[in-house]
């Protein structure tokens, strides 16, 4: 049967568990539930990190969720609220991924400047909206794109000018030739997906000159986030939006190569959509490669102590 020994373990732990496709919901032995992957939990098991996960309590729990990054299904009640402070309707975007992507991206938001402001956050779904945002995803990078953009002009936001410049910015960016060639690239496999592989990583490493973000969107809104800490100020001629995104693409791409393969750690998403290797160090200066079940990877995000 398959996920014998992860049943065995939840069972050792008095965590009850319902196996459904494509994830499970598990309720610990500490009254949390949550549901996740059997191959992210999995991961958990094989780490020893399954008891902190379902029996503890308070801050060993708290940093269980740190580690293995679980949004509780208590935390998904807060779901409703994000969307209303987004301006997104309740019925777009309602896969377990898609929730957990909203709050995460919610939390993040409100925490730059302007995100907070229910105007500016409306506009910002407006502008995701009229470019077309079909995923959740696109509709984070969009919207992310458009708060940065924003904060880069200036002063008091403008409802009657400001979106209409931030679409000239957008037509730029994504015009640019990086942006334009952004897109994933097959190098794994299923393995590489499900567990961590350094084959993988030394894979990623000899083809970083072809990697990329998943779509332009990603790239733009990615390169205006973390803009250089020495020019904050967003160009707005052609040329210089085309230079922030190559140079960003570059250094993501030069982290790649920078890292030693042997360092490389990776953690599989709790839905399971896709498994990320670190190049680098993580929250400090590191550039994440995601891969999917099917093989195809992507640059998901790159930052370091020179950008914002």
């Amino acid at each position: 049967m398959p996920w014998d020994e992860l049943k065995q373990a939840l069972d050792a732990q008095d965590a009850a568990y319902t196996p459904t496709d494509p994830v499970w919901t598990v309720k610990g032995a500490n009254g949390e539930s949550f549901r996740a992957h059997p191959a992210f939990l999995d991961q958990v098991r094989v780490a020893g990190g399954l008891p902190d996960l379902v029996t503890a309590t308070g801050q060993a729990f708290a940093g269980a969720l740190g580690r293995c990054r679980v949004t509780l299904d208590r935390h998904l009640v807060d779901v409703p609220a994000a969307r209303t402070a987004l301006g997104l309707a309740g019925h777009r975007f309602t896969t377990l991924d898609d929730e957990i992507t909203l709050l995460r991206y919610h939390d993040t938001a409100r925490s730059q400047p302007g995100g907070a402001n229910p105007v500016i956050a409306a506009a910002g779904t407006a502008f995701a909206d009229r470019h077309q945002a079909a995923t959740v995803h696109d509709f984070t990078q969009l919207h992310a794109f458009f708060l940065a953009a924003v904060n880069s002009f200036g002063g008091a936001y403008d409802a009657n000018t400001y979106p209409g410049r931030v679409d000239a910015m957008y037509a730029l960016a994504v015009g640019s030739p990086a942006a334009a060639a952004a897109g994933p690239v097959r190098l794994g496999a299923a393995a590489d997906w499900q567990t961590h592989q350094p084959g993988f990583a030394l894979a990623v490493h000899a083809e970083a000159a072809r990697l990329n973000f998943r779509t332009p969107n990603a790239l733009a809104g990615h390169a205006l986030k973390h803009v250089l800490r020495t020019s904050p100020q967003i160009p707005g001629d052609q040329a210089g939006v085309h230079g922030l995104i190559a140079t960003y693409l570059q250094e993501a791409r030069g982290k790649v190569t920078a890292t030693s393969t042997a360092t490389v750690t990776s953690a599989l998403a709790q839905t399971g959509a896709t498994r990320t290797y670190y190049f680098g160090t993580v929250n400090v200066h590191a550039t994440m490669v995601a891969v999917n079940s099917a093989g195809d990877a992507w640059i998901s995000t790159y930052y370091a102590p020179t950008r914002i």
